[in-house]
């Protein structure tokens, strides 16, 4: 593991580009890949792959269900499968699938679930997913991630495709924060304790990763000495890290695009209660609604996951201290 911070949030970078590009980068260095979709390859940004690489390519069409059966039985022929396809889709809709003919049949099934939470913004309800942490992580064996940029989600891809196994990666395709420098390398099941403090430590995962950064160097201007975790791991959860940290602050902070119920807040809260954690503890994420239309920047105050959001919590425990 070795990874630098790009310290210079106005830089962003497109996931979706990010995802194609290393499509092609793993069939050039003649990994064998079969890239499947479900009528979203255009918006996957794999669309390079269906046009130049027809054999390593297979769109379903809109069937989710046979999508998943038919990649995972790939992997019997020696393939790493890539699918996509909104998160709802490769989540909830499909999880029986994922659990008998990925999970349950030892086969290999790299899952990008994309525009997950609120980054559905003007799809709704029915293209939302704030309930697929609770959905994959209750499933045996499998590794579900929550990239905070371009670098750790291409970081993930590259791992599958060394090591197998079934990943679920939720990330959105838009542009987002560059949290890491080029070239930064991570380690299976570990948190990244990005910055250190000792009063308030805010834990987040994906693209909240670039809220809670800001929201501590709102902190920090006020005196309050704030640290930040990208999680990058839900499942394994880095437990190490959580329990070594906790008790160094007052308070914790759970940040997460997902329902409160079977979330980060859940997992992050269980560690603190089984080591007796002396710190104060929140947790901010989506109080048990459905989805709906709007902006990212408008969700996320709806759903009180802002960087205000945050800071406001830690200042307001602080004061009562």
């Amino acid at each position: 593991m070795s990874w630098e911070l790009q310290n210079n949030l106005e830089a962003k970078k497109e996931i979706r580009k990010v995802y194609g590009d290393t499509l092609e980068s793993l069939i050039l260095d003649g990994k064998d890949i079969m890239v499947c979709d479900s009528d979203l390859v255009g918006s996957s940004g794999a669309g390079k792959i269906y046009k130049e690489y027809k054999d390593n390519s297979v769109n379903f069409g809109i069937c989710e269900q046979n999508m998943i059966a038919g990649a995972a039985s790939m992997s019997v022929m020696g393939y790493k499968p890539f699918v996509h396809s909104f998160s709802p889709f490769v989540s909830r809709r499909v999880m029986d699938q994922i659990y008998v003919s990925a999970g349950f049949s030892k086969n290999d099934l790299h899952i990008y679930a994309s525009e997950p939470g609120l980054w559905s913004q003007y799809n709704g309800a029915t293209h939302t997913t704030f309930e697929d942490f609770a959905i994959m992580r209750s499933i045996p064996e499998i590794t579900v991630v929550s990239p905070s940029d371009g670098v750790t989600f291409e970081w993930v891809m590259r791992y599958y495709a060394e090591h197998g196994g079934v990943f679920y990666n939720r990330c959105t395709r838009r542009n987002i924060p560059m949290i890491y420098k080029e070239g930064s390398t991570f380690e299976y099941g570990k948190a990244n304790l990005i910055q250190e403090g000792k009063d308030v430590l805010i834990i987040a995962e994906g693209s909240m990763v670039a809220d809670a950064l800001k929201a501590a160097k709102k902190l920090n201007e006020q005196g309050v000495s704030t640290g930040v975790i990208d999680l990058l791991f839900i499942k394994p959860l880095d437990t190490d890290l959580i329990r070594r940290e906790a008790n160094k602050y007052k308070l914790v902070i759970s940040v997460e695009n997902h329902n409160i119920y079977g979330g980060v807040g859940e997992a992050v809260g269980t560690e603190l209660a089984l080591t007796n954690a002396k710190c104060g503890f929140r947790r901010l994420g989506v109080q048990d609604r459905y989805g709906q239309v709007g902006t990212v920047d408008y969700l996320k105050k709806i759903y009180h996951i802002s960087t205000e959001d945050i800071e406001e919590t830690a200042l307001e425990y602080l004061k009562n201290e």
